[in-house]
């Protein structure tokens, strides 16, 4: 399941349109700037669909939903912490790897 690419594409695309919306956010006193940001975020989302939508060719919903959603939380933690300088404690950490131990029993 984990080497189905598009689950993954479905998940770096899924953490760039939220990294997309934080941007947007982030330069709301432009407007010009905020709604492209927000307009390139959304191709990303339907990119980011499109790729979910092929991964469920192969791979059961549930299990394909649990993957998706725990490793889009675990790329959003660390993609705030490294763009935007967000704090990552350490319970955080702790729950971060806790997501990623029952990824890997979800896929056994």
């Amino acid at each position: 399941m984990l080497l189905n690419y598009w689950i993954w594409l479905a998940i770096v695309t899924n953490v760039i349109t939220n990294i997309g919306f934080k941007m947007a956010a982030l330069v709301a006193n432009n407007p010009t700037k905020k709604w492209t940001t927000f307009a390139v975020a959304l191709v990303f989302g339907f990119i980011n669909s499109a790729c979910m939508t092929e991964s469920l060719k192969t791979i059961p919903l549930n299990i394909a939903s649990a993957i998706f959603f725990s490793l889009s939380i675990v790329g959003l933690s660390f993609s705030s912490y490294l763009l935007f300088h967000e704090i990552l404690t350490w319970k955080q950490i702790v729950g971060t790897i806790t997501i990623i131990a029952g990824v890997i029993l979800v896929c056994l």
